[in-house]
This record gives structure tokens, C-alpha cells and sequence, in this order.
């Protein structure tokens, strides 16, 4: 149903044109901006490619020319010809032991691109991306206006630009991709005239059923999303709505496992053997020979994404994993969609009526239960993400939620709010992910010290290192400032600064030894976590006796299932010039033992 005008615009259909462009206008500004800041991004100016992107743009770049998933020595040699650097993490497979070698990704994504690349290889993907988020904006604000009223179209504008959304225009990655589809589908979908009189309701389900397939066919743990999409089927359209839309998904299905089976030998792109290759590791037809690739993996080791583990091993009562991961979730200094994904408070305080509104909520949260159990480890989508990527294609379903009539004050209240986590993405979108010393740039001063480090999640290295052993004790770095040894027998703090360090064990910590030496030995101070007790001096050396607070966490980590206890500890160091101050520390009573890295 549409919102009726008041006043003389009832009257005057142009003046309601006029206020509608009104309305829309920061959406459209910021859509411009966006698409100009693609055409002319030069994405050879990173340091690297990030997560799956190598993986995504050959096998775009092997649609555009050889119309093939296919991965041949002619694909790596114009790889390197168009982007002049060794594709690293290159994601491949195969079904039968080498013979055919495909790419270990879903094809959706690359086909989209493919066009766009075959016109420019370096600037088309972006293009595409700054494309797609701009019809998924309008066709969101199209659809949410019969309900919210024009203002909708300000709402869309802050849930695309208010959340990191616009910054993945600048990442060869699915998820923006995923996101667009979900979004289209979605407006389609409670777009849906409430009248028996619609005609190309079946085209408009199957569409539908099109677009919802190749989200799920990407990510199988989207599934829950088609619950409130069927619901949506109008009462009286149920045969033929729900028939389209099954249909699209079955079409979307049986074209994919086709198109994998040929290129592949395998029904999806992570059924098979699958290994991601370096320049470190070679790649197949370049440094060995496809024929080795069963040798080749033995030695490298199986990444197949179906193996299970985590289904098969985490406790259904491990409360504490589930809870932290339920917080970190929420409110994590890198992956928390309330610091990122602010906006969708918009869709959930929005009044929603109706059963089909209503379920959109609990698919959301059976999606991400999805994730916390079989990734629990890695909910957010890795290395190669902004804040939570796997949440990208979720985040439009909460747009659908509201039914109220829209209001400015909301949205503007949301957008400032949101600025203090947007701040950096804002004023530099195109910018590496990581700074100079390391640390993601997109994470604001405001969340680094106001949100909780994510505990539980294992692909998180806020200061650039791995974590270590040291001292029989896991120990982790969550400052640029502060780092370990490269054999991590010593810890360092750069002079007068500040710095974060997580400590863990196996058992509970009553108590550490905190051991400096050289200069700057005197003011290194232990300003949170623990109460530093009296100093005593062995030779040159000052050791001091630490009473630990409250533990930090207690949950399983990605190497066991059995709990660990975890502190965190914030350290000071003085002034000494340049430099650093040099320290160690181990349970009290306990030698020192060799060093690993975990």
C-alpha cells in the first residue's frame, strides 16, 4: 500500500516528482561519488592482493577471453600481464587428480564481472561493484517508499554509506555481490502487489528464486533467508509465486552443479581437493606439473571448506564460546555490526507487521548461528575483510523489517552515531586495508580503545604478528607498539607509548613474573590487568610480581576444545629516546623453557 500525500502535493503531481529527487539526492550524490572514486581507482597501487581477490579476477578474466573456468598457463600469463604481479592465494581444484583444474570459488561472481573486465581488466571489477551497489540502493529505496513513505530513500543512503557496505567497491570479493542480489531479491520480494490482478507475478518469483539460489549456491549457510522470501508470496499468488520462485532456485542449482562438473569435476567449488598457491608454493602448469597435484597436496595439505570439523567437534553446551562469540558479534572492535552495520537499528526499531517481516529477523540469527557453528573461529570472514563480510548479504533482510512511516530524525541521529567507526572509511575508502604498522585501517581510535578484541577469533592479528609462545604462556600482541622477538623470548614496547597484550593458559592465572632489563627498565609499568606488587633486582635484571584481575575470557581456542583462560594486560613504557624496552613474562615459580611460535 502506498503512502497517501497530504497537502496541495496531492494535487500537484510535479511538485511530488520534485520532493521525490529531493529525497533522493544524497543517495545519488553519494552513488556518483562512488562510481567516479571506481573509475578511477588503480587498484595496482596495494601492496598485495587481499583474501580470495586473485582467485575472483582470473577466473573473471578466464569468462572474459576463453569463455571457461578452466585454469591453464594462458590465464596466469595474462594475469600477470594485466595486474604485473604473481596471483598469491589463488584458490584451485580438482575432482579428478589434476586432469581438470577449475577455480575453487563460486562462478556467479566472476561471470558478473567478466563484462566489465573484458572492457577494462584493471578498472572494469570496480565498476561493476560501484554499479551493483547502486542498483541494490534503488531498488531497496523503490520498494521500501510503498511503506516507509520518501523518506526511504534517505533510510538506503544511510544503510549503504552509514555502514562499511560502499568501502567492498574497492575489493575483488563476492560479498558486495551477494549483498546486491539479496538486496534485489528482497525488494522484489515484499514489493509484491497485494492485488489479484498483478500480472508477471510467476517471471517476477522466478526471479526471485534466481537470485536467492545464487546467494545460497555461494554460501550454502544463507539458506534460512528463503523462509521469509516464501512467506513474502502474496495469499492469493501462493501456487504460482511459490512455484516461480522454486523453480529459479532448482534452474539456478542444476546450471551451477553443471557448469562446475564440466570445468571442475566437481558438483561446487569446495566438494573437491582444494588448495590455495603461493609464489612459495608454486602453481600448477607454471613451477610443477599439473599430473603432481595429488603429490602436490599431500605435501601442501587438503583446504576442501566441507571437511565438517567444526560440526563434528564443537560441544552443543559450550556456552562460553557461543556467549563470547554472541558479543564479539555484536560489539568487536573489528567484526561487530553495531559499530559497522549501525543503520540496520533503522529496519529493527521499524514497527515490523506481518509474518513474512517478522521472520526475517530469526533467518538472520539462524544464519549466523550457521556460522558460529561451523566457523566459529572465524565467524567474520578472515583476513580479507571489512568488519564482518559474511554478514554483507544478511544486512539487506533487516532493511525490510519496517513498516512505520520513516522520519528524517532517526537517520541522522544513526549517521552521527556511526561516525565515530566510519570516520576512517570515510575519509579514505580506497586506502589499503592495513597501515603501515600493521594495524586495519578502517578500525577507529574509538573502537580500538572503547570495544573488546575478539578473543575467539583466530585470523585477527591487530599488530601484525602471529601468536607466540612465550614463557609457557600464549601470548598475543594487540598493539602496534608491542611486539614479540622473532624467536619470542623477549617482548618489546616501543619507548613512551602505550600497549595491549593478551595472556593465556590452559589453567588459571593468579599471579605472573614481569621481568625488564637495559634501558627504560624502570618505567615500564602495568597500568591495567594486574596490580603490580614490590620490585626486586637480580643483577641487572628487575623482576617484579604481578597479582592478576579479573580474567579477561574463558573459552576454547582454534588449537583445542578445552577451555582457556585468557588476561589482558595494558602496559606503559617511559621515555628513553628511540628505542624500545625489553621485558618477559612467566608464571610465577616456573623456568624459562624454549620458544615456539603456536
Amino acid at each position: 500500500m502506498t503512502i497517501p500525500i497530504q497537502g496541495s502535493e496531492a494535487a500537484d503531481p510535479a511538485a511530488v516528482r520534485r520532493h521525490d529527487v529531493y529525497v533522493a539526492l544524497p543517495l545519488i550524490i553519494l552513488s556518483g561519488m562512488i562510481l567516479l572514486g571506481a573509475l578511477t581507482f588503480d587498484r595496482r597501487e596495494w601492496p598485495a592482493f587481499v583474501g580470495d581477490e586473485a582467485t575472483y579476477l582470473m577466473a573473471g578474466e578466464s569468462l572474459a577471453w576463453d569463455l571457461d573456468l578452466s585454469f591453464e598457463r594462458e590465464d596466469y600469463e595474462r594475469f600477470m600481464e594485466h595486474w604485473g604481479r604473481r596471483p598469491e592465494g589463488l584458490i584451485l581444484l580438482s575432482g579428478d587428480e589434476g586432469r581438470h583444474i577449475s577455480f575453487g570459488k563460486p562462478f556467479f561472481y566472476p561471470l558478473a564481472i567478466a563484462p566489465f573486465q573484458r572492457l577494462s581488466p584493471l578498472k572494469g571489477p570496480f565498476v561493476a561493484n560501484a554499479l551493483l551497489l547502486v542498483l541494490a540502493g534503488v531498488m531497496a529505496a523503490r520498494s521500501l517508499r510503498t511503506r516507509l513513505g520518501r523518506v526511504a530513500w534517505i533510510w538506503v543512503a544511510v544503510f549503504l554509506f552509514a555502514s562499511v557496505c560502499f568501502a567492498y567497491v574497492y575489493w575483488a570479493h563476492a560479498d558486495l555481490f551477494l549483498m546486491a542480489l539479496s538486496a534485489i531479491a528482497l525488494s522484489l520480494a515484499f514489493s509484491a502487489r497485494q492485488s489479484p490482478n498483478e500480472k508477471g507475478s510467476v517471471l517476477r518469483w522466478l526471479t526471485i528464486g534466481l537470485l536467492m539460489a545464487i546467494v545460497i549456491f555461494s554460501r550454502p549457510l544463507y539458506l534460512p533467508l528463503l523462509v521469509p522470501t516464501a512467506m513474502a508470496v502474496p495469499r492469493f499468488e501462493r501456487r504460482r509465486g511459490l512455484g516461480g520462485l522454486l523453480l529459479g532456485v532448482v534452474a539456478v542449482l542444476a546450471l551451477a552443479f553443471t557448469i562446475h562438473w564440466i570445468n571442475g569435476r566437481s558438483l561446487t567449488s569446495y566438494s573437491a581437493q582444494r588448495r590455495g598457491f603461493y609464489s612459495t608454493t608454486g602453481y600448477p602448469g607454471i613451477e610443477f606439473a599439473p599430473e603432481e597435484w595429488v603429490e602436490k597436496l599431500e605435501d601442501l595439505g587438503d583446504a576442501r571448506w566441507v571437511e565438517g570439523q567444526s560440526l563434528s567437534r564443537l560441544p552443543a553446551t559450550d556456552a562460553s564460546l557461543w556467549a563470547w562469540n554472541s558479543l564479539y558479534f555484536l560489539v568487536g572492535r573489528h567484526v561487530g555490526v553495531l559499530p559497522y552495520f549501525l543503520p540496520l537499528l533503522l529496519g529493527v526499531l521499524g514497527r515490523p507487521r506481518g509474518r513474512a517481516r517478522w521472520a526475517l529477523l530469526p533467518a538472520v540469527l539462524f544464519c549466523v548461528a550457521g556460522f558460529f557453528l561451523y566457523r566459529p573461529f572465524n565467524f567474520y570472514g578472515g583476513g580479507g575483510a571489512i568488519a564482518n563480510r559474511y554478514f554483507l548479504p544478511l544486512y539487506p533482510a533487516l532493511w525490510f523489517m519496517g513498516t512505520r512511516l520513516a522520519k528524517l530524525g532517526p537517520a541522522l541521529v544513526v549517521t552521527a552515531l556511526a561516525s565515530a567507526f566510519m570516520w576512517p572509511l570515510w575519509s579514505q575508502p580506497r586506502a589499503f586495508p592495513l597501515r603501515q604498522d600493521s594495524t586495519y585501517r578502517y578500525v577507529s581510535a574509538a573502537a580500538n580503545w572503547g570495544l573488546p578484541f575478539e578473543t575467539t577469533q583466530s585470523h585477527l592479528k591487530p599488530s601484525g604478528r602471529s601468536d607466540v609462545i612465550h614463557n609457557q604462556l600464549w601470548v598475543k600482541s594487540l598493539s602496534p607498539t608491542l611486539r614479540p622477538s622473532r624467536d619470542a623470548r623477549v617482548l618489546k614496547l616501543r619507548a613512551d607509548s602505550r600497549g595491549q597484550l593478551l595472556v593465556g593458559s590452559s589453567t588459571p592465572l593468579t599471579r605472573l613474573q614481569l621481568e625488564t632489563w637495559g634501558p627504560g627498565a624502570e618505567g615500564l609499568e602495568v597500568t591495567r590487568g594486574a596490580t603490580a606488587g614490590g620490585a626486586e633486582s637480580a643483577g641487572e635484571v628487575r623482576i617484579l610480581d604481578l597479582e592478576l584481575g579479573r580474567r579477561r575470557a574463558r573459552h576454547p581456542m582454534w588449537w583445542t576444545w578445552d577451555p582457556y583462560y585468557l588476561y589482558q594486560l595494558n602496559l606503559r613504557a617511559g621515555e628513553i629516546g628511540e628505542g624500545a624496552v625489553s621485558f618477559s613474562l612467566m608464571q610465577r615459580g616456573v623456568e624459562n623453557s624454549e620458544q615456539d611460535g603456536l
